[in-house]
């Protein structure tokens, strides 16, 4: 029978460690205030204000106003 995740990271350090990592302040995804101020400057001056919209950066460096979903989903298995 599969453990529940609570039994796997009581049991197994690595995973405990992670998921604590994880879930301390900043979490998995932390990101330095270069990044956000970059990142706010291009949500300005794409004009985003929805939830639903991401300024994508572009491999050339620029940043295009793309669905969050469309973003966020990009590459799955490949990315890893």
């Amino acid at each position: 029978m599969a453990k529940t995740s609570t039994e796997q990271y009581r049991t197994s350090k690595k995973s405990r460690d992670k998921h604590v990592e994880d879930n301390s302040p900043g979490g998995k995804y932390a990101h330095s205030k270069k990044y956000k101020k970059e990142h706010a400057a291009a949500r300005e001056s794409l004009k985003i204000k929805s939830r639903g919209v991401d300024a994508s950066k572009q491999p050339d460096g620029s940043y295009k106003a793309e669905s969050r979903k469309t973003n966020r989903g990009r590459g799955g298995r490949l990315r890893r």
